[in-house]
């Protein structure tokens, strides 16, 4: 039958006309073609296998995890009003959280408090403006649209429950990016208004701080 379908093949017939021919399935046609070619190079094929067991074992050595086992999340400005928050929490913290809060971790809604600290030394409770932003249950990162351009922002990621926010983790502040074109020769912070030297400065010691005598 071999001899048959080669024959066949070397008249330039396609592997439906073959099987047609032959009476058999393009699956059995195609599968003695390919352990025909084996028997004819075993070097290659052996050569092939080794290939794929190399290159299926780099890939797994390389893979980057999808997590780290440690507790933190990050925010990025995406664009001007646009921010780009990802998390991990590990389960220990989340199960302590939730003991505390005294409801089954599976089933608290999770999500994202948005603070705007911009010019505010932050102590948790004197933000400009607060946005609080529900995430599912199975995501790790999440996109938070509508923030404000040119403005510094703070992301704590918790869980709700009751009407009440338990904060888990707090990451660093952010600054979103101005969505208006700079005014040419425009200096990025403001200069000095008076840059005259102090009355003070060619009497400062690394003692003592004292005014100039006007005798």
């Amino acid at each position: 039958m071999l001899e048959k379908i080669l024959e066949l093949k070397s008249q330039s017939k396609s592997i439906a006309q073959i099987a047609k021919e032959c009476g058999l399935t393009v699956g059995q046609v195609k599968y003695r073609l390919q352990k025909d070619k084996s028997k004819q190079d075993p070097v290659a094929t052996a050569d092939s296998k080794v290939s794929q067991r190399l290159l299926s074992r780099a890939e797994h050595e390389w893979q980057l995890p999808a997590f780290y086992g440690r507790d933190l999340v990050k925010v990025m400005a995406q664009g001007p009003t646009v921010l780009f928050v990802y998390w991990e929490i590990t389960w220990p913290r989340m199960r302590m959280v939730a003991s505390y809060m005294q409801a089954d971790f599976r089933y608290i809604q999770k999500g994202l408090r948005i603070y705007d600290v911009t010019e505010r030394l932050f102590d948790g409770k004197n933000a400009n403006d607060i946005k609080d932003v529900l995430v599912s249950e199975e995501a790790h990162s999440w996109y938070v649209n509508d923030v404000a351009p040119g403005r510094t922002y703070i992301v704590d990621f918790g869980l709700y429950e009751q009407g009440r926010f338990c904060p888990i983790l707090r990451s660093d502040p952010v600054i979103t990016p101005r969505n208006t074109k700079a005014v040419w020769g425009e200096p990025l912070v403001d200069p000095v208004k008076n840059s005259a030297t102090p009355s003070w400065y060619e009497n400062f010691s690394s003692y003592s701080l004292y005014s100039k005598s006007t005798k």
